[in-house]
């Protein structure tokens, strides 16, 4: 990746983040939108970069925001509906506009202080691929998984920021990237579930559910792995 392409997507981050904080931005949309800035722009930094750090600081700042919003709109209206009506009556409906609230006033904060620079060291290349270690499809485990999706995250975006990109190879592992996520969703929104406290009876039979979804798509990413 040259240097004036960096120049220029570190400008469209300062833009990105001069309109979230203006505007007060803090829907689902919106925390998602930010973390895939993040995510990509910190790909292309090094890692003992200044920007690279405060960029990881605001992933991380997010990500407690990002699961509320997952298991709320997503994991829990995936779940067969008797089932998703008993969790919900079991939930305090203050789970999650309080929590969130919280960490959206933590995130705003940082943001306003965060100093984005003209330059920074570049870390993508050419040849960044090739030293990316491979890894392969780990066996049906949660630990695995995770660290195999952070794997096809930094393949996705090294092919993103080519200088010749390969749409088909972008198109698969953006589909592996998706298919991962959901799984991972499903682990975090069981495991919220837990800590929220529902009923044992029920809790296990949502367990059973989220199980076999996630062997389904775990078998959907073997088909299509790489």
């Amino acid at each position: 990746m040259e240097k004036k392409s960096i120049a220029k997507k570190l400008q469209e981050f300062k833009k990105f983040i001069a309109h979230f904080i203006k505007n007060s931005l803090q829907s689902a949309d919106d925390i998602h939108a930010l973390r895939i800035k993040c995510r990509e722009l910190f790909s292309l930094l090094d890692r003992d970069d200044e920007l690279a750090r405060s960029i990881k600081k605001v992933i991380s700042l997010s990500n407690g925001i990002r699961d509320i919003d997952v298991f709320f709109d997503d994991y829990l209206e995936s779940l067969p509906k008797r089932q998703r009506k008993k969790a919900q009556e079991d939930i305090s409906s203050k789970a999650k506009d309080g929590g969130r609230k919280k960490e959206i006033k933590k995130l705003h904060k940082y943001l306003k202080n965060l100093e984005i620079p003209k330059s920074a060291e570049q870390k993508i290349d050419e040849e960044a691929a090739q030293n990316l270690v491979t890894m392969r499809l780990p066996k049906f485990d949660k630990k695995k998984l995770h660290k195999y999706r952070i794997y096809i995250k930094k393949r996705l975006y090294i092919e993103r920021n080519a200088i010749q990109r390969d749409e088909e190879k972008i198109k698969i592992l953006t589909d592996i990237k998706d298919i991962l996520g959901e799984i991972n969703d499903n682990y975090n929104g069981l495991q919220r579930l837990k800590n929220y406290g529902i009923k044992e009876q029920l809790y296990e039979k949502i367990k059973r559910y989220t199980q076999e979804e996630n062997a389904k798509l775990y078998e959907s990413v073997a088909i299509i792995s790489l």
